[in-house]
């Protein structure tokens, strides 16, 4: 069955801590452009931060070894908030790996009070633009970052206004704009951000500014999405982050994990999804009641890196490490589990074995090698077999896949149904 995914948006990987490295996948010049919007290069920018330059600092409090409560005050009321999607939604080809953030879903269309989530330091506000119909960039929201305590991060996008003593920072400074950004699977056009390095101290549950929804057709969509990242605790040493153009990615975590006793039961209370109680389809506009629909398998807030070593599970990339952000390329490949329902299983395509990104929706089973638990897909020499029913993917027929060995895999797209005697014809080869 096919699960509604959230609209995407558009901040993954722009933020920026002390010196940022902007390089340019698809051309080869560095952009500094103007308000004007007169220099329209599109191009995919991406960031490599090294957080190790910037932990430990003396700047801030040393964290607790048990993070459980360190966040006092809702980030948001709980009242506000309508779902939460768990961690690991997938968008390809923008999103092809489980997304590092958690979005937020709302039926309150006035202002909704955005509050500091505890005693903590404002480092870094990005300021993001858009270009109106005369390509002049307009400010349309803002993106705090806040550090807790030494090597606690937590980004929140996006404010659609600040407080005073705030927007007096930022024209206190001269920041540093980039703009003409344009993200594989993104709408809306490019976008500039200008980022500025402030020192703000705020105190929890202090009002820092506040967010509106917009309407979309007969919904709301409300543009707000949260980051955390813990680099206190290290990185798997099972992935190879050499593939992963954000470091933050590697140090996620549930920001809501942060919270303790009543705070956090009213947040985790949220995420799930609204779904259609007459239908099978996860689709608000079919026809019966909505209801919502919580997630109940653990972990409840969702789950990023998904990799099993040994088998398929997890991301995977047509290239080598050494190539700059592979997944905006359309170069990547994952096996994954559903973050509302992690009983079904999904296939996230970039591209490179289709002609565009897609998703394939499957039923696990727990022999044979049809659309076969991808946890359970080790180096055996078989080739597997993922299909699904042709309104549950876009792209149609189906996808083999042959794991080589812990770092390489075979996988090609074929028009065929799976039928259990499968063979490749012109196979792609990934690896991790």
């Amino acid at each position: 069955m096919k699960l509604k995914r959230p609209k995407e948006r558009s901040y993954r990987g722009i933020w920026k801590v002390g010196v940022v490295l902007l390089a340019i996948a698809l051309v080869g010049i560095y952009l500094s452009g103007d308000r004007s919007g007169d220099k329209k290069i599109f191009v995919q920018i991406i960031e490599k931060v090294d957080p190790k330059s910037n932990w430990p600092s003396t700047d801030y409090p040393p964290c607790p070894k048990d993070l459980a409560g360190i966040l006092t005050a809702p980030l948001m009321e709980p009242k506000y908030i309508s779902t939460l999607t768990p961690l690991g939604n997938i968008n390809p080809p923008g999103h092809t790996s489980p997304v590092d953030h958690i979005y937020f879903s709302t039926n309150y269309a006035s202002k909704i009070p955005l509050l500091a989530p505890a005693d903590a330091t404002i480092t870094n506000l990005t300021e993001i633009l858009k270009a109106d119909s005369f390509g002049k960039y307009q400010p349309t929201g803002y993106v705090v970052r806040y550090v807790v305590c030494d090597g606690l991060v937590l980004d929140f996008a996006s404010y659609t206004s600040l407080i005073k003593p705030l927007q007096d920072e930022l024209a206190s400074k001269t920041p540093d704009c980039v703009y003409g950004i344009v993200k594989p699977g993104h709408t809306g056009g490019p976008e500039g951000q200008c980022y500025y390095n402030v020192k703000y101290k705020v105190k929890s549950g202090e009002k820092i500014g506040w967010v509106q929804a917009i309407r979309n057709g007969q919904s709301l969509d409300l543009p707000f999405e949260i980051w955390a990242a813990n680099y206190n605790k290290p990185a798997r040493p099972d992935v190879n982050w050499d593939f992963y153009n954000d470091d933050r990615y590697a140090h996620s975590m549930c920001t809501f994990d942060l919270y303790s006793g009543d705070l956090k039961d009213q947040f985790y209370a949220k995420f799930g999804q609204m779904v259609n109680s007459d239908s099978k389809k996860k689709d608000p506009k079919s026809s019966g009641p909505v209801i919502f629909k919580p997630r109940t398998i653990e972990p409840i807030c969702g789950q990023v890196n998904q990799n099993i070593v040994g088998t398929i599970q997890g991301m995977w990339y047509a290239g080598t490490s050494v190539e700059m952000d592979l997944e905006s390329q359309g170069k990547g490949l994952a096996f994954l589990h559903n973050n509302f329902d992690p009983s079904v299983g999904e296939i996230s395509i970039g591209g490179t074995i289709t002609e565009k990104a897609g998703l394939l929706e499957f039923e696990p089973t727990h022999s044979g090698t049809i659309n076969r638990e991808p946890s359970e897909v080790k180096a055996d020499g078989e080739v597997y077999c993922y299909d699904a029913a042709p309104n549950e993917w876009m792209l149609g027929g189906r996808v083999l896949v042959q794991l080589v060995d812990e770092i390489q895999l075979k996988a090609e797209h074929q028009l065929e149904k799976c039928t259990g005697q499968e063979s490749f014809l012109s196979p792609i080869t990934y690896r991790r």
